[in-house]
């Protein structure tokens, strides 16, 4: 455990020595303020755009950021030739993995956390309510960090590295509009193409459920602890799932 926080310390060091977070972080609060600013024209639904640009763009720059970190970690390790190095003093590559993704992981809910610092001092300066949901969707985001990390990091052991990002984007940005269009064209579909997109449906998994910004906009009812709570499930076997096949593939690669 000791060597799995250490390579994940690393990886955060790593990570923010690149200044991504950094440039990520400042972009985001500048398209914010931004959007926050013609709410000062008192007319009437501001608030909500405010909102939905503030939430949207905060959620797109965190799966971004996550992605572009939990891609390269691998990759760039072997390919720089670090990882021989570390592997013998000796570290498993199952440890190496863990830590990597450990590292990413913390990261990149160190970023959304701070995305929502941002946004919540900006609602408070603007007077823009948010509600308990409002911290129910940072919840279930950093949620979803873990699992974007999980799917990519494995993926990078099976794609290159621009092709895993690409995959990796579309996957995490796309899911929503992918999803609703299987279930809209599901009874059209015929033989091959019904199972195939049955399977898609079912095996892929759903980040769309993790963004409540529809919800923090409209100003909802706070969600049911038994909903958190199955989704909380829902992101812990689909990440073991994805760590396992990671690192069962690492294990493999011949380095």
């Amino acid at each position: 455990m000791e060597r799995v926080l250490s390579i994940a310390h690393v990886t955060i060091l790593e990570s923010f020595r690149r200044k991504d977070p950094y440039i990520v972080l400042i972009l985001g609060f500048v398209i914010v303020l931004g959007a926050a600013l013609f709410n000062q024209f008192g007319i009437e639904g501001l608030e909500k755009f405010v909102k939905d640009v503030a939430l949207t763009v905060t959620n797109i720059l965190c799966i971004v950021i996550c992605v572009v970190a939990a891609a390269r970690q691998l990759p760039v390790e072997i390919a720089n030739r670090t990882l021989y190095p570390l592997l013998a003093k000796p570290v498993s590559r199952t440890t190496v993995f863990l830590g990597k993704y450990l590292g990413v992981g913390l990261m990149s809910s160190a970023v959304v956390l701070l995305f929502w610092a941002e946004l919540q001092a900006l609602f408070l300066l603007f007077g823009i309510s948010s509600g308990v949901i409002f911290y129910q969707a940072l919840f279930l985001r950093i949620l979803s960090m873990w699992l974007i990390a999980a799917v990519v990091i494995t993926l990078s052991l099976f794609l290159t590295h621009g092709a895993n990002v690409t995959v990796s984007l579309l996957l995490c940005l796309a899911m929503s509009t992918f999803a609703n269009t299987i279930l809209a064209v599901h009874s059209e579909l015929e033989g091959a193409a019904r199972r195939l997109a049955e399977v898609i449906y079912w095996v892929v998994p759903h980040l769309e459920l993790f963004d409540l910004s529809r919800k923090v906009i409209h100003e909802w009812p706070s969600v049911p602890i038994a909903a958190l709570a199955a989704l909380t499930a829902y992101a812990v076997i689909y990440s073991a799932i994805f760590i396992a096949l990671g690192c069962w593939r690492f294990r493999r690669v011949a380095l």
